[in-house]
Parts: structure tokens; sequence; C-alpha cells
């Protein structure tokens, strides 16, 4: 990964595309071979795991277009060498969730690996 790659920068914008529901613009920053997880994402269809990129487009697609209102905001963000992991509130259909992203990233600074975690009712 780049010596210049700036995890906050990546973290915002990560938010930025959720809250515009750009599902490419959130995949943009995806692998083609990565695998997905979600732990306690019920509020999200389910806990599924999910391979490559087409699928993901076709998990979230179907996800978005079943929340009404969904609000993202950043907590923080904490980079290793090449794992990442951005804390959030999630606010889906009037729920208050924290939630968090535990990513893993390759040398092209692209998600190969990662697992969504939502936690408590806020």
């Amino acid at each position: 990964m780049s010596a210049t790659f700036d995890a906050q920068a990546f973290a915002e914008q990560w938010i930025s595309d959720w809250n515009r529901r750009d599902v490419e613009a959130v995949l943009s920053h995806f692998s083609e071979g990565v695998v997905f997880t979600s732990s306690r994402a019920k509020a999200i269809l389910g806990s599924p795991r999910v391979e490559g990129k087409s699928r993901l487009r076709e998990y979230w697609t179907t996800a978005i277009n079943q929340i009404q209102t969904i609000r993202f905001t950043l907590n923080y963000v904490v980079r290793g060498a090449n794992r990442m992991v951005v804390v959030y509130i999630a606010e889906i259909d009037g729920k208050r969730l924290s939630a968090a992203e535990f990513l893993r990233l390759g040398e092209d600074g692209l998600v190969r690996e990662g697992e969504a975690m939502y936690g408590v009712e806020l």
C-alpha cells in the first residue's frame, strides 16, 4: 500500500458515498475478489458472507432499496499496516446503531476483505 495512503480521507469518502447511496462509489474501494462478511447486521438483510464485487453490488443494491432513511456519521478511523477500522454511527430507518467496518487492504489500497459489525442500539 502506498505510503501516501490517507486512512482518514478514505473513511470520510466511504461515509460520504454511503450517505449519497452511491453503491458504485462504495464499490470503487473494493478489489474484484473481495470477501465481505457481516456480523450482527440484521438491520440490513441478515448476516451474509459475500464474495466478489458483483455479488456485493447485488447485495447492497437490494439492501439500499429496502431502507427508507440512512445516515452514517464517522466517529474515528484506526489504521494498521494493511488493516483499517472505521467506527461510525449508523442511523437506519429510525434506529441508531454503533457500527464498525474491519477492512484488510491490498497493496493497491483496495479492500480485499472486510467485516461489518453492527452493535447495540443507541
